[in-house]
């Protein structure tokens, strides 16, 4: 805390929130707390001293002693993590300011264009040309960039704002670009729900890395859209299409553009397929994946020596709603429910989709989820220990290392405390990790502990905190007082052998009038 010695703290302060960048990427409100805790340390220290050594120290004979036991024991290391860390984050927060003042000038532009009247098109053009042969770019570049520049100013201001502020990175702004492009240019859409999908993106995107507002982002503009999923992607699935990129070395790509069900569905297939490879087998994961389906593509059935290969099937999880399962797509006067169903990853899934491949299912569980906050809750199945793996499953949805966005499927149910030091195999004491954020946990200094609602708090090596919540399964209503949480007094009564799956679903205590957030 040196740093703090003769310097002017509050004009310091005052600077970084009139818009200075902190050396350290560090913000205002940051530097106060850090200040406030230089100041208790001092005033601790110099409590301890007697009024002779005080004279000591104002004499300059003498330095104040650290509180017993505070000596910072933290390795030359970890130091400098902490001030690589802190120059990185100014360096994002500089180039952000720097982003965003370019797309004020070039939007400032084209809108002083668009003002003059005339033939503006072609003035947009002969700007564009300028100012490409000023860069070294071409000319079409410069115009893409001139329309891009106004529009993201223009339609996503709350956006551009926390770029421009340093609150999100240039990688956070794109997704939020592409996430809501048919929502900005869906004339149907109203404006005041534009501007509330932009502000909860922004909300989120301050919080997650850019992988994860694109999954997140997918629900929250579908909910938003005039035009239900189901239409949507009745009318995008004929523009299904297959094609080949020839690169070098002989090396060409291709390329496949579907319904995302069958597209994962058979790349999931060629996984299964490589994960079951022989362990004397000298080709690589990603070398076996890709033969399996080229084998399987080229000679129209599965090679014998290819392992794992089985038809796709779906252990359907039934959630709120579960009359999408039971409702005609092609009733006309039947409103239509605003909640899709969702691939492992985040790929939305149309209606009548996750009804075919509900019909075909053998196994079903029943999913009950927090009505507030879209979060698993309770998930009710024959084999308790299944029903922990499948709970922790639709809870984490990918491996819970900050910013991973690696799949479930490839992770580890990890002990938060490990068992050998006596963490209980519990829902509480359980999260999913990927194999190599598993090693890191246990190999370096990041510690981390779990809150509750499965929310995991993470601590780096440099001691700074990172909360990693569980992202919604599903949809999400407004609270309306019910503890979902004290599930003691509220249990859904039990099936029969008889009853359909979701025959007590009416038991479940979200509020299915309740408005979608």
């Amino acid at each position: 805390m040196d740093e703090w010695s003769g310097l002017d703290a509050e004009e310091y302060i005052a600077s970084i929130r009139a818009g200075a960048i902190d050396p350290r990427g560090r913000t205002a409100d940051e530097l106060e707390e850090e200040l406030a805790a230089y100041d208790r340390d001092w005033a601790e220290r110099l409590a301890l001293l007697s009024d002779a050594q005080v004279e000591e120290v104002i004499a300059g004979r003498m330095e104040v002693p650290p509180l017993p036991g505070t000596i910072d024991a933290r390795s030359e290391h970890v130091r400098a993590l902490d001030a690589v860390a802190g120059r990185m984050r100014a360096i994002e927060q500089r180039r952000a300011r720097l982003e965003a003042e370019e797309r004020e000038v070039l939007a400032a532009e084209l809108q002083r264009l668009r003002d003059a009247g005339g033939d503006s098109g072609m003035a947009v053009k002969e700007s564009a040309s300028v100012l490409a042969a000023e860069l070294r770019l071409s000319d079409r570049a410069m115009e893409r960039k001139l329309v891009e520049a106004w529009t993201t100013v223009t339609d996503l201001p709350a956006a551009h704002a926390s770029h421009k502020a340093g609150r999100i990175t240039g990688t956070h702004l794109r997704a939020i670009e592409q996430a809501t492009e048919a929502l900005r240019t869906d004339p149907a859409v109203d404006p005041a729900d534009r501007a509330r999908v932009e502000a909860e993106l922004v909300e989120i995107a301050e919080r997650v890395t850019p992988s994860q507002l694109r999954s997140r982002a997918r629900r929250i503009v579908d909910r938003a859209m005039a035009e239900p999923l189901q239409r949507r992607h009745d009318r995008a699935v004929e523009q299904r299409r297959a094609w080949v990129e020839d690169g070098d070395d002989g090396i060409s790509t291709l390329s496949l553009s579907g319904p995302s069900v069958t597209i994962h569905g058979a790349f999931n297939r060629a996984t299964d397929a490589a994960r079951a490879k022989p362990k004397d087998d000298p080709r690589t994961f990603d070398q076996y994946r890709f033969d399996a389906l080229m084998e399987t593509l080229l000679t129209g059935q599965t090679p014998e020596d290819l392992h794992g290969i089985n038809p796709i099937s779906a252990t359907v999880t039934v959630t709120i709603p579960a009359t999408e399962l039971l409702k005609r797509s092609d009733d006309e006067d039947e409103p239509q429910l605003r909640f899709s169903g969702a691939l492992e990853g985040g790929a939305l899934v149309d209606a009548a989709t996750v009804r075919a491949l509900a019909s075909e299912t053998i196994t079903w569980e029943r999913l009950f989820l927090h009505p507030v906050t879209g979060v698993p809750v309770a998930v009710d199945t024959y084999k308790p220990n299944r029903a922990m793996r499948r709970w922790l499953q639709r809870r984490d949805g990918r491996c819970r290392w900050p910013g991973c966005t690696n799949r479930v499927s490839r992770a580890d149910a990890d002990h938060t405390i490990a068992h050998a030091d006596g963490g209980p195999t519990s829902i509480r004491n359980l999260a999913h990790l990927c194999r190599r954020h598993h090693l890191m946990k246990h190999a370096t200094a990041w510690t981390v502990r779990q809150l509750d609602q499965g929310v995991l708090e993470w601590t780096s090596p440099t001691g700074k905190i990172y909360l990693d919540e569980p992202e919604p399964a599903g949809p999400a209503f407004v609270d309306r007082g019910v503890d979902i949480w004290d599930l003691s007094s509220h249990q859904p009564a039990q099936c029969t052998a008889s009853d359909p799956p979701w025959a007590h679903l009416k038991d479940c205590t979200c509020d299915l009038a309740g408005a979608a957030r």
